[in-house]
């Protein structure tokens, strides 16, 4: 069960008065319709207030309109139905002259609450309705929002950006994203990932999503670290991570810092570079797999466990695969499936 938040009390009035304008009385003007479509616009709060209010009064209920349960589509259609008398009632500034006979249902009445009420509708989807980026195998994106922060998408990765008034939040949904956080101290910038919550005000911060974890690194700035989306963000509290820290989340939670992580490693994939130092040939071989479709396997132990240090391109295995053929004793073959299957000579001692 969800429980909805307190509307500010000059809302809730000004919500009630709109219902009472056009749904109580029979002399709503054009210029009241326009000047309610402005005031419902004006905020996500406004119509929220509006639809509150017409749970309440049980809106549209007739013989033939049962609402909310009516869809949108009938909705729609009706209000088509009637669309001239819409539309000719917007461009009038004049009150609009009924009999004095009211009938039982009045067709423009019905028109105009129907186009209202789409109209708030697709409004409320759009405030609501998060933005969703993605990118593909090997794809790299830069986004830009409109608050001035900017999100570069690392290869198959996937986001969901959500700007309110007072509120930024970002979900990383798989891959990869280094954060670019424009300063608003009065609009916190969330990012969930996982099970976890990172809050930055002003700061840059790379977050990588794997299966098995996910690295969070400090680029610049400060981030606080909330793990448990249940637990409230801690108010006041001194930031969990600086610069140059990095922390890694699994299934038993976030490990304790590691400070004075080499910073051009982390941030070196938006170079298209791939930085290693003192990686194992088997983290390396995973990180070209990430961008190539020709992967590469290291079926040694030996081989896997093997530290190396140096810079390579991205999307170039072949500097990759003949680094590895310089190895004495190493051994490259394709399976016939697109695969380089590297081994190494049994007696062979690495370097």
């Amino acid at each position: 069960m969800t429980r909805e938040k307190n509307l500010d009390p000059s809302t809730r009035e000004q919500a009630a008065q709109a219902w009472e304008t056009f749904h109580s009385t029979d002399d709503a003007s054009a210029a009241e319709h326009r000047e309610f479509g402005t005031w419902a616009m004006r905020s996500p709060e406004h119509i929220e207030a509006y639809l509150r209010v017409a749970r309440t009064m049980q809106a549209l209920k007739s013989a033939d309109i049962r609402w909310p349960n009516t869809s949108a589509e009938e909705l729609i259609r009706e209000a088509k139905a009637h669309s001239d008398q819409v539309v000719t009632s917007l461009r009038d500034e004049q009150p609009i002259q009924r009999p004095k006979q009211r009938p039982r249902v009045a067709p423009f009445a019905f028109a105009m609450a129907a186009a209202l009420l789409v109209a708030i509708g697709m409004a409320w989807m759009v405030w609501m309705t998060p933005q969703s980026f993605e990118t593909g195998f090997g794809e790299q994106r830069f986004v830009q929002l409109e608050d001035g922060s900017g999100i570069t998408l690392n290869t198959a990765t996937k986001i969901e950006v959500k700007l309110t008034k007072g509120h930024r939040v970002i979900r990383l949904l798989q891959g990869q994203a280094l954060f670019d956080v424009a300063h608003d101290q009065a609009r916190p910038f969330d990012v969930y990932t996982g099970n976890s919550i990172l809050r930055a005000v002003g700061t840059r911060f790379d977050v990588d999503v794997r299966p098995d974890r996910t690295t969070v690194t400090i680029v610049e700035g400060t981030v606080s670290l909330t793990q448990g989306l249940s637990q409230a963000l801690p108010q006041g509290n001194t930031p969990l991570l600086h610069v140059s820290d990095r922390v890694v989340i699994d299934s038993t939670g976030p490990s304790a810092p590691e400070h004075g992580v080499r910073l051009d490693e982390t941030t070196s994939w938006t170079r298209q570079q791939l930085v290693f130092n003192g990686r194992a040939l088997g983290d390396v071989a995973n990180e070209f797999n990430r961008y190539n479709r020709e992967r590469i396997v290291i079926a040694s132990p030996e081989l896997r466990a093997e530290q190396i240090t140096g810079v390579f391109k991205a999307n170039d295995p072949v500097s990759f695969l003949a680094f590895l053929a310089s190895i004495p004793g190493v051994r490259i073959t394709d399976d016939g499936k697109g695969n380089h299957v590297v081994t190494l000579d049994k007696g062979t001692d690495t370097p």
